[in-house]
């Protein structure tokens, strides 16, 4: 090592020269007079551009109408007949129309997020033992109603899980599928 040193001591001494005389040469051509005054001031303010203004509809041509016939009144229903009131008619689920009381915390099976849980809800699904007692057809239905989570309820395993949830084994359920997200 001593031995390069000792053999190129001068071109490395005159390339520092010319490296530290470049470097200063550019640092004093960028810090010029007028260099400096622009950057201390702020840069102008640009107001936004007007929005364009919307082209006037055309006044349509008036065309003198002609008197129509008064509208017959609607006759008065019977006031022995009773109002018929027609209510929204939902879609089947193969599942509960309701819950049969306070619903479980389906957040509690991996793999159900908030958003799964609400389109479950969708379905009449509310229960652990719902989810426990679903057999193969079910688990098709349910999973084509689940869009960009379709394939969740077989990876998962969502019945192997409700089935231990539904009968509160915690022990159970936290040994096959790991610690549990919460309690019940």
């Amino acid at each position: 090592m001593m031995y390069l040193i000792a053999s190129f001591w001068l071109p490395m001494l005159l390339s520092a020269l010319v490296g530290i005389t470049t470097g200063w040469w550019m640092w004093r051509a960028g810090a010029s007079e007028d260099t400096l005054a622009y950057a201390s001031e702020p840069a102008p303010i640009i107001p936004p551009a007007p929005p364009e203004a919307e082209p006037e509809p055309e006044p349509e041509p008036e065309v003198e109408a002609e008197e129509e016939p008064e509208p017959e009144p609607e006759p008065e229903p019977e006031p022995d007949a009773p109002d018929k009131v027609e209510e929204p008619v939902a879609a089947p689920s193969p599942f509960r129309d309701a819950p049969d009381g306070e619903p479980d915390k389906l957040t509690l099976i991996k793999g159900v997020g908030p958003k799964l849980s609400d389109l479950l809800h969708g379905l009449g699904v509310f229960h652990f033992a719902q989810i426990a007692e679903w057999d193969d057809a079910q688990v098709a239905e349910v999973d084509s109603q689940l869009g960009n989570f379709k394939g969740r309820v077989a990876r998962d395993r969502w019945v192997d899980q409700a089935r231990l949830l539904a009968a509160r084994n915690v022990a159970a359920f936290e040994r096959e599928f790991g610690k549990m997200n919460g309690s019940f």
